[in-house]
């Protein structure tokens, strides 16, 4: 076995691009105590025009004092602590963010009184580290899975693979990747799943199916996974309702001066209350009280991420403090009020308060950015399972531009039914929080006009949090091969002073600088954008959306692998609009 302090130390240095910064686009949003808790429940804000039903939600005012998903009214909802081999760790922050809220979501806890970790799910690291960096290839193709006008699309690791087969896992990502990827149809995927009698996404280097066999696994072995449509659409564990991006604890001016958002506390603490997990970035190991595992980091870096299973209010400020030059407790090393988020790492069973790997980080850790968190249908809930995907966003690695509009904007994508199916749900992203989302779908559609068609059906859905939210339609819309149909959307959200601006969303990805390049693509007859009075297909806008990506991405607290150092290493994509489908043989 690996001396532990080596693959520590290790996993320190290749996870230094994990922090990157979250889409939201607002320096200062306008969330209020009650709107952060309205946003937890299971779908979007009860709307009489979608008749939504929701889940009841945690008033802010009744949030208890402690939260510890390991022991939450008597339940145990966290899986065992994983350990990393590479830098991967923001898919082991995502995969635990998942697994504690499906597990929760699905009542699936254990007895905490028993002391066990609960290990009745395992969603794959490896399967997200290894898709997130391999673009769509012809041998992806699946008609209702992956379009063929797709091919090409994502990042090339060929350079990098061929001085080293395990360099997609040595890259760091970003956290929004797993929204990107489980509201695409592409995971969660179970470890365990078998595909031509080998178990290719389990974390280890030899198919090793025994999580107690994990210690034992190499970094120099071969962990790639072959890629095709079959290994990349294996059967998904869970169905996403929405990937949340939540406002942040910790922000910064625009002179880079440290701002401390109650608003941003209160939304993770909200969201672990109604028993998700949040996976968020910080500085690990930075300035730490070792007697009491208690970080608190008054620095703008992170290197890393790691997950958020409960938290403490009362937990002592002094219990951060380290000793200065002179002996003396210092100062700076102790926060300004008590309170601690309760940690769950990726490097095994060390160390930690509970000698789990477990550790308290501060309320007022200046590391904390881009907290996101997993909404699950609930698995008996579940009307169909074998779903097809209309979607032509399939940069993973994706942040999200975008521009604001006076007069009215709108969005749209037109697809082509690949085969004979029944359109079920449909699926958007936000860039802003508190966004209101008015959509409409169209049959019949005429070339370059989305709105001009057969009105199927429109609604209004409003969502507190960014990230990707799926929406259950009224009907089931019967389509046959061929047919050309529409999603149109039009959002709005409210500036500070209450004005309402019309937005869109632009997602992007960024060349990892030199490592890898990334392609995007966009054919003409797929995106477009209404405003000035007329549709445009975003073809002929993608110069200009580039530019605005570019200011975007170089104003925001991205990784240096990430950042953009001009707009040549933008690569723009389609509009993040997916239309969620039954196969008609399966309806």
């Amino acid at each position: 076995m690996k001396n532990i302090v080596s693959i520590i130390l290790s996993a320190l240095l290749i996870c230094s691009a994990a922090a990157c910064s979250a889409d939201t686009g607002v320096t200062a949003n306008s969330n209020t105590a009650s709107d952060t808790s309205a946003a937890s429940d299971n779908g979007t804000e009860n709307d009489p025009a979608t008749d939504q039903e929701t889940d009841s939600v945690i008033d802010i005012e009744e949030l208890p004092s402690k939260v510890d998903l390991r022991d939450y009214n008597g339940k145990n909802y966290v899986t065992p602590v994983k350990r990393q081999a590479f830098g991967d760790c923001w898919s082991f922050g995502i995969a635990a963010a998942a697994e504690s809220s499906y597990l929760y979501e699905n009542d699936l806890g254990i007895p905490a009184e028993d002391g066990t970790d609960n290990d009745k799910i395992n969603f794959s690291e490896r399967y997200l580290s290894w898709f997130v960096f391999h673009s769509i290839t012809e041998d992806d193709v699946k008609p209702g899975k992956v379009r063929a006008s797709q091919v090409g699309e994502g990042y090339d690791v060929t350079e990098a693979e061929s001085k080293n087969p395990n360099a997609a896992f040595m890259f760091g990502g970003a956290l929004f990747s797993g929204t990107n990827m489980f509201a695409s149809g592409f995971g969660p995927v179970d470890e365990m799943t078998e595909v031509n009698g080998e178990y290719p996404y389990a974390y280890s280097d030899n198919n090793v199916v025994n999580p107690e066999d994990y210690e034992d696994y190499s970094s120099s072995g071969d962990w790639s996974i072959p890629i095709n449509a079959q290994y990349r659409n294996p059967p998904l564990k869970a169905l996403l309702r929405n990937g949340n991006i939540l406002p942040c604890p910790a922000s910064r001016d625009e002179n880079g001066n440290y701002i401390f958002s109650e608003e941003g506390l209160l939304a993770i603490k909200s969201e672990l209350a109604d028993g998700h997990a949040v996976a968020i970035s910080a500085l690990v190991f930075g300035r730490m009280n070792r007697e009491n595992w208690a970080a608190y980091t008054p620095d703008d870096n992170a290197n890393h991420v790691i997950t958020i299973i409960g938290y403490d209010d009362n937990f002592p400020k002094e219990n951060f403090a380290v000793s200065g030059k002179d002996g003396e407790p210092d100062p700076d090393s102790i926060p300004p009020t008590d309170g601690a988020f309760i940690i769950k790492d990726s490097y095994g069973e060390i160390g930690g308060f509970d000698a789990k790997g477990s550790y308290y980080i501060s309320y007022h850790d200046q590391t904390l950015r881009d907290p996101i968190s997993f909404d699950f249908d609930k698995a008996d809930s579940v009307k169909y399972t074998d779903l097809n995907y209309d979607q032509y966003d399939m940069l993973m690695v994706g942040w999200c531009a975008g521009f604001d509009y006076d007069n009215e904007s709108k969005m749209a994508n037109v697809f082509d039914a690949e085969e004979d199916e029944y359109l079920y749900q449909i699926s958007y992203r936000t860039k802003k929080f508190n966004t209101s989302v008015h959509y409409a779908i169209y049959k019949d559609v005429t070339d370059g006009s989305p709105d001009k068609g057969t009105l199927l059906e429109e609604g209004d859905n409003s969502h507190s949090y960014a990230g990707s939210h799926t929406i259950d339609l009224k009907n089931e819309y019967s389509l046959k091969k061929g047919d050309k149909y529409s999603i149109v959307l039009t959002m709005t959200y409210k500036t500070d002073k209450g004005t309402e601006v019309y937005t869109d969303v632009i997602p992007y990805a960024t060349d990892l600088k030199g490592k890898v390049s990334v392609k995007s693509v966009v054919n003409k007859g797929e995106s477009y954008l209404f405003t000035d009075g007329k549709w445009t297909d975003i073809t002929e806008l993608t110069a200009k959306f580039a530019e605005q990506a570019f200011g975007e991405n170089a104003a925001l607290r991205v990784a240096p692998d990430f950042k953009a150092t001009d707009k040549d290493g933008i690569a723009i994509d389609n509009y993040p609009i997916k239309a969620i489908l039954v196969p008609a043989d399966k309806h």
